[in-house]
């Protein structure tokens, strides 16, 4: 361990020495595996006679407890405090005394063989945690600063196609997977949010729903006329009481969680001949560029579906189809 320690600190040192180490990742890994290479052969001691322990599982546990006061979801703060632990187990050392250097062999472990996006999440975190340690004063420098996002191919995220629609549709047996889908394809919520919708949330003359988003934010979504009437043969016709939508079938017919929806819509596309993925977050995707096809604003289109920017909806979400943009085309240039 004090042999990698000796790695990354002489690499630093080489670093201040010569400039041209300080932008190139590359030659700085180059440099950091001769110096590998070369103290393979040795067993390297310290004169230190105090023992040095590391406290981010300590400084961790703080954070994490601030950022759930901040309203952070338990999805969010379990991914953080998971991403912590193996920061911890990689580091013997005080938080303050963890370089921009140490931070990027940290990445480059931790990134073999993941992708752009999953190294992004990693960066991400590292920069929330580090900038949080520097707000609260306990470093007085935050390594996690310099550290570059990687470059994330752009792909275009594809709908669902209008007959593979249908045919889920046509798939759904009871009222409760007829009512699924059809909140499904008409709110663009997440599965999440619809796993926690209440009877109390719901107003029927406006066909609109209260649900509870990212960070505990509420917002107003809408449903179809065809999700109200399943909706309401569903409410009436199912066993059990409870305050929220939907109930297991079998007694004692309690309130269902993600996986249980997850579950059911695998089990509908399985009764199909659809061949591309089916997964509910496409349906939140092929909702939102409906909806912009169709005209409505894009900063809708973002309350629509809970984003804090236009951006993050225009570009992840909602997308012009060639068709719309031909007709644009044609109709502002002669």
């Amino acid at each position: 361990m004090l042999n990698d320690e000796l790695s990354i600190r002489l690499l630093g040192k080489l670093t201040l020495l010569m400039p041209i180490l300080e932008n190139d990742l590359s030659l700085q890994l180059e440099a950091k595996s001769k110096i590998d290479e070369t103290l393979y052969d040795y067993e390297v001691t310290t004169k230190c006679k105090e023992l040095v322990t590391g406290d981010i599982e300590e400084k961790a546990q703080i954070f994490i407890a601030c950022k759930r006061l901040e309203g952070l979801s338990e999805k969010t703060l379990t991914n953080y405090r998971l991403f912590l632990n193996k920061l911890d187990l990689f580091f013997t050392k005080p938080v303050s005394t963890i370089t921009t250097m140490d931070l990027r062999m940290f990445l480059k472990i931790m990134s073999t063989n993941k992708q752009p996006s999953t190294v992004n999440g990693y960066i991400t975190c590292l920069k929330g945690f580090f900038g949080w340690l520097q707000n609260e004063e306990y470093i007085f420098a935050n390594p996690a600063a310099r550290l570059k996002q990687t470059k994330v191919p752009k792909i275009i995220q594809k709908c669902y196609k209008a007959e593979s629609i249908e045919s889920l549709r046509d798939a759904c047996n009871t009222e409760r997977e007829k009512t699924f889908f059809e909140l499904l394809t008409s709110t663009a919520c997440r599965i999440s949010e619809l796993e926690n919708v209440k009877l109390d949330d719901i107003n029927w003359n406006e066909k609109s729903i209260i649900v509870t988003g990212k960070g505990n934010k509420q917002r107003v979504v809408f449903f179809s006329t065809k999700a109200k009437i399943h909706m309401e043969k569903y409410i009436e016709t199912r066993e059990g009481v409870s305050e929220y939508l939907f109930l297991s079938e079998k007694a004692p017919h309690n309130h269902i969680k993600v996986r249980a929806l997850q579950l059911m819509l695998s089990r509908i596309k399985k009764r199909t001949y659809v061949t591309e993925r089916v997964h509910a977050h496409k349906f939140r995707r092929t909702q939102a560029t409906t909806l912009l096809n169709s005209g409505m604003s894009i900063v809708g289109v973002q309350e629509i579906l809970g984003h804090t920017t236009p951006t993050t909806t225009h570009q992840n979400y909602a997308r012009l189809t060639q068709e719309n943009l031909r007709n644009e085309f044609r109709r502002l240039v002669v």
